[in-house]
């Protein structure tokens, strides 16, 4: 086992007066999730809350869950938290009977919503936090980076059809990767013209080689039609016409495999660029500003780096 991982169940373990059952995938996409749950990490291993997951019945599972793809790294609870464990803040679940129970069964252990309002906080950003047994002395980004390392390790399936993804594109050692929202994303946020991205990638770096990442390959055709001296790679389909949640989770288990296959594939070629440039106000600019070196991620829509809102 990897000492880092060995060191935070050590230190997690440790924490015996208080528990909190984090709910993983239960509600919007999958690095939503998971940046919450590095949030939700770091505040338990502060306030000294042992962290333990409950991935039963993620969006992304297609047999358990977290294990599907990726290495354990603390205990998982398959108790069923569908109808009382819900991700977000919700003042009158309290008065629930079914969490009222759970209180009287499970003393001095916290459901995700109650905990909600505290670790996905704007708060955080200005803490600094001092966990030695991690090697954590700093900054909300700093320490996040450190969760994404322990957490982000993929079962030995998961890396060797990653690897094959990442293998087949042939990438160049150097290259800027760019993430392009498209899809359900333009009810969000207004969509960035990718010109906006080239001045920005073009303000630190004389690269014209790029891997985008992105759910609709019409995005790839207008990139390659404006910029016709860059090289593109990318794992997106011309099949693919945009992501919508809903739709996506109508799919069935081996289609959402492999749907997320891809999608890890593309996030590891991302946080290996020499720059990444997208949208911190999107949930996988958001992983990247936490993944990467803060000085190789910028945003086009925002400055800094911050906790998203979804």
């Amino acid at each position: 086992m990897d000492s880092l991982v060995n060191d935070y169940m050590q230190l997690n373990n440790s924490f015996r007066k208080k528990k909190l059952i984090f709910r993983l995938g239960a509600l919007a996409g999958f690095f939503s999730e998971y940046n919450n749950m590095l949030l939700a990490m770091l505040y338990c291993l502060k306030h000294k809350i042992r962290f333990v997951l409950y991935s039963k019945d993620a969006v992304f599972r297609y047999k358990r869950g977290w294990t599907d793809y990726f290495l354990p790294f603390c205990t998982e609870d398959f108790f069923p938290y569908q109808r009382h464990n819900p991700r977000v803040a919700v003042p009158s679940k309290k008065y629930d009977p079914r969490v009222i129970l759970h209180h009287i069964l499970r003393p001095n252990t916290f459901l995700t919503f109650e905990l909600w309002n505290s670790f996905h906080n704007r708060a955080m950003e200005t803490q600094h936090f001092y966990i030695p047994e991690l090697g954590i002395d700093g900054g909300l980004q700093e320490a996040c980076r450190v969760l994404a390392n322990l957490t982000w390790r993929y079962n030995e399936n998961t890396k060797n059809e990653i690897d094959k993804y990442i293998s087949s594109l042939n990438l160049p050692e150097e290259y800027v990767g760019f993430h392009i929202r498209a899809g359900d994303k333009i009810q969000e946020a207004d969509l960035w013209n990718n010109s906006i991205y080239i001045e920005k990638a073009q303000k630190y770096l004389n690269l014209q080689t790029a891997f985008i990442l992105t759910d609709d390959y019409h995005v790839i055709e207008t990139f390659q039609n404006q910029f016709k001296d860059w090289r593109i790679y990318t794992l997106c389909g011309k099949e693919e016409k945009g992501y919508y949640h809903q739709d996506f989770l109508k799919k069935d288990h081996k289609a959402i495999k492999e749907a997320y296959i891809k999608l890890f594939a593309s996030m590891d070629i991302l946080s290996r660029s020499k720059l990444f440039v997208g949208t911190f106000s999107s949930n996988i600019g958001m992983f990247l500003g936490m993944r990467m070196n803060p000085n190789k991620a910028h945003g086009v829509d925002l400055e800094k780096w911050q906790i998203w809102t979804c």
